[in-house]
């Protein structure tokens, strides 16, 4: 990855980029102790929310989260945003005040130190070997009969034409038709301006917007209606990026 040739946005992906690792560093030992026993993983999501909190606060990052309308937070979700940034994990753990697990490619697993989070509370899915696939998916559905919520990116991958979506994948659909739970669509918007991910480390602070759309009832449905279910939520979530001008 290049470093800017913009000397502002440069010096900020430095500085955020030390706060990121400095942050979590001091926090690991007290992560390690919490990921240590699954019946501590909640104290890690906290954990988790303490370390991104920080970083918006140091970054110089507002969020500002708009509901379309309350959520009941006793329910599980699959919770399915848009992709556009690293920066994503952060504003989804600090801002969306339930508890989940993130279902996310398996590189992130192999990261040091880092990768703690998709070896324990998250699930790691390398979608190029089928065993591996299927077992990420039963780890998934395992978490969501736990009665926790899965956050599933689907278009799986941050893509080289942010902000606009790219095709959806089936998975998390097929999961929530699986379990008869609802999918929740988050629509991101800002995060690809303060730390994008297209090959130049840069970055500069920016407001960001998530939106938390209305549930998506997924009750009654089979497989057969994956692929109605996907178009609904891809045109519910590439309405509202059109509608703040992208």
């Amino acid at each position: 990855m290049k470093l800017s040739k913009n000397p502002f946005k440069a010096a900020y992906a430095i500085w955020f980029g030390f706060w990121f690792a400095f942050i979590f560093f001091l926090l690991y030992p007290a992560i390690y102790f919490a990921l240590s026993n699954p019946r501590r993983y909640r104290l890690g999501h906290t954990l988790r929310r303490l370390w991104g909190w920080l970083l918006l606060i140091l970054g110089l990052i507002r969020v500002k989260q708009i509901y379309e309308e309350p959520i009941d937070e006793r329910k599980s979700y699959i919770i399915t945003p848009n992709h556009t940034s690293q920066l994503d994990i952060v504003t989804l753990s600090v801002k969306l005040n339930i508890f989940f697990n993130f279902m996310a490619k398996s590189e992130l697993e192999k990261i040091p130190a880092f990768g703690i989070w998709f070896r324990t509370i998250d699930v790691a899915v390398n979608r190029k070997n089928p065993r591996q696939s299927a077992e990420a998916y039963r780890k998934a559905l395992k978490w969501i009969d736990e009665g926790n919520s899965m956050v599933i990116f689907p278009e799986g991958t941050i893509s080289n034409q942010v902000p606009q979506l790219i095709k959806f994948k089936d998975g998390p659909f097929r999961m929530a038709i699986e379990k008869q739970i609802d999918i929740l669509p988050v629509t991101i918007i800002g995060n690809w301006i303060t730390l994008p991910d297209q090959g130049v480390f840069e970055g500069q602070p920016h407001a960001v917007i998530q939106y938390i759309h209305k549930p998506v009832s997924t009750v009654g449905l089979t497989f057969n209606d994956v692929d109605a279910l996907k178009e609904k939520v891809y045109q519910t979530i590439n309405n509202k990026l059109k509608e703040y001008g992208y």
